[in-house]
């Protein structure tokens, strides 16, 4: 729940410097470790156990050892639903028509993955996320929009798109539409596999494809890279969504990719706030200007009206976290000490959509190429995709309609 506090109250308002003054005097204004460094500090302290050691699981129960653990894609650790509200989530049929509908809304509601580092399970999250989706009665597109890597038909059981090298040197062709047999599911992507920033057009192509189809929701994964494309995906989604794994490099590239969206969000285009906030972060120097709150600080002795909009823009900006290959309890808290960090140090309205057990069916289930929520879908994975599912759905729903 986020503080009463307002995250720009502050008893030192920001002294602009002027031009030829010396610097070493701003400069001593900041003493410690860079503001990432601190994001990360904060997290662990967050999550840290100061009773024991032992890895719990979500009901805090001990988990075993590793040697211990389960082998089999049949043999899965039971774990019981955080929320009780989602416990009869294996009856699908029941839940048809459970999340109310936006009737005046316009265009389809759309839920981007993005961030995170490659690994942390975004693709597979997407597909069955998708897939779920569908089977609640939804028309649902899913659009695989990663530069990096293209591989989301593999976790649906579709055929990759190789073209011949001749093909290669001729223009691609539009993007590829497939309706999955039997589902309200349609898989939108780029002609053949993409190479980084030479292929911008098959992505850009691809996602104008999925925004013009018809259906209820797009599930959209955009990759890693905090690239225009990627940025704007997220920022523009009803719904957007960073996958992280409970380690330092995930967390550093989640904390990367939050803080280019957030100041995309508030310096791109030509509107004064940005125009106003862009002029003053260019003259900051010494690096004085660390946060939202500095620069709204800043603002508001020269433009009030901008740091007012600046302010709005901050406090409108609203990430979801969700923590993948949980294997403790710890794990599963990291992403509430994330939400914390992140309200104090840039006062972000983050929320955490809590963590997914580790579970051998995910790679069986890609073995297999086949999705995790048909080839496994009484283990506990595939009840925490569901419960996240109708989480997002209901998120994305209960927003304003669009002007």
């Amino acid at each position: 729940m986020a503080s009463d506090r307002d995250p720009f109250d502050d008893d030192e308002p920001f002294e602009p410097f002027e031009e030829g003054s010396d610097p070493t005097e701003v400069r001593s204004l900041r003493v410690g470790p860079a503001p990432d460094a601190l994001l990360i500090a904060e997290t662990a302290a967050e999550v840290a156990n100061p009773i024991t050691d032992k890895p719990r699981d979500a009901a805090g129960r001990d988990v075993p050892p590793r040697d211990a653990m389960p082998r089999s894609a049949t043999d899965t650790v039971d774990v019981e639903p955080e929320d009780e509200a989602f416990d009869d989530a294996s009856d699908i049929s029941s839940l048809v028509g459970e999340i109310p509908w936006h009737d005046g809304r316009v265009g389809p509601v759309c839920i981007v993955f993005a961030g995170g580092n490659g690994g942390a399970g975004r693709t597979l999250l997407v597909a069955n996320v998708g897939l779920f989706l569908s089977r609640l009665g939804r028309t649902v597109l899913v659009a695989d929009l990663d530069p990096a890597g293209s591989n989301l038909h593999t976790y649906l059981g579709l055929d990759p798109l190789l073209p011949n090298p001749g093909a290669l040197l001729r223009p691609a062709g539009p993007p590829r539409l497939d309706v999955l047999s039997g589902m309200n599911l349609t898989l939108c992507r780029p002609p053949r596999p993409m190479a980084g920033a030479a292929d911008d057009s098959l992505r850009a192509e691809a996602l104008a494809a999925a925004r013009a189809a018809d259906v209820d929701v797009l599930v959209l994964d955009v990759g890693a890279t905090p690239d225009a494309v990627t940025l704007d995906c997220f920022l523009e989604a009803d719904c957007g969504v960073v996958v992280v794994t409970p380690d330092p490099v995930s967390m550093e590239r989640c904390y990367a990719f939050l803080r280019a969206a957030l100041y995309r969000r508030l310096l791109h285009g030509d509107d004064e706030p940005a125009v106003v906030s862009r002029a003053l972060l260019s003259a900051d120097h010494v690096g004085q200007l660390d946060t939202p709150a500095d620069l709204v600080d800043a603002l508001a002795g020269v433009h009030p009206n901008a740091a007012e909009a600046i302010r709005a823009r901050v406090l409108a900006f609203a990430p979801k976290l969700l923590i993948n290959r949980c294997r403790s309890r710890a794990d599963r808290d990291m992403a509430v000490g994330m939400v914390s960090a992140l309200r104090r140090r840039w006062s972000i309205n983050a929320e955490a959509l809590g963590g997914l057990d580790h579970d051998d069916t995910a790679t069986e289930s890609l073995r297999r190429r086949r999705p995790l929520v048909v080839e496994y879908p009484g283990s506990a994975l595939a009840r925490d995709i569901e419960r996240v599912s109708r989480r997002l759905l209901a998120i994305a729903v209960g927003r304003e309609v669009r002007q």
